[in-house]
């Protein structure tokens, strides 16, 4: 991650504009808001290469040091590049992890599977003084799909609050439902609690913009 500059600190607080607009992508993922600020980091992944051994990102625009991995199961890469695990009794589980160097603040991870689907209380997020469990999960996509009866494309959405948890670095953990799950592409998003100059200069700009208006 990158120190935002104070200068542009200064524009977003006084404008307003601090965010950017949420944009769905093929895999019916969206972008959080603070996606592309310079105290956020991304990481995505549309063709796997390895189901038993890290994968880096591949999608364009990553830049967090984060890797997804296969951790049990029987599993292959398809030629379309998903890692797919089946079948009966075969049941994969899974870990993301990444490495940062400030203190995190908001992890936001999304993740695409085709066939049958996963165990969604499952999921649980490691960031080495503890474990967070699984928060309110978002459905943010489901269709029928080719393969067998059951078979559904599903994407889904969750994001920890790590604010007050001193941590750099999570492991986010996660198994399949049952057999036959084919992981398609998995974004994960992370945004670093801001450096106490910058939380000084996002109130100094507030405290003259309030000056500025009380003298109108």
């Amino acid at each position: 991650m990158t120190d935002m500059k104070p200068t542009l600190l200064v524009a977003l607080a006084l404008s307003g504009a601090a965010v950017l607009p949420s944009v769905a992508n093929t895999s019916f993922f969206v972008a959080p808001g603070f996606r592309g600020q310079a105290n956020a980091d991304f990481a995505g992944w549309e063709v796997f290469t390895s189901p038993t051994t890290a994968n880096s990102p591949d999608i364009g625009g990553s830049d967090a040091v984060a890797t997804f991995t296969q951790t049990s199961g029987a599993g292959f890469v398809t030629g379309s590049g998903n890692i797919y695990v089946g079948p009966s009794p075969a049941v994969g589980s899974y870990s993301v992890s990444y490495d940062g160097t400030a203190v995190i603040d908001t992890v936001v991870f999304q993740v695409r599977t085709l066939g049958l689907e996963l165990d969604y209380n499952s999921i649980g997020l490691n960031y080495g003084a503890g474990t967070l469990g699984a928060p309110t999960r978002t459905e943010l996509e489901r269709a029928a799909a080719g393969g067998g009866p059951g078979s559904v494309s599903v994407s889904s959405s969750w994001t920890w609050n790590l604010a007050g948890l001193n941590a750099t670095d999570v492991t986010i953990t996660f198994n399949a439902a049952t057999s036959d799950v084919s992981l398609d592409a998995a974004h994960l998003d992370v945004a670093a609690v801001p450096e106490p100059e910058t939380w000084a200069v996002i109130s100094g700009a507030g405290l003259a913009a309030f000056a500025l208006w009380r003298r109108r």
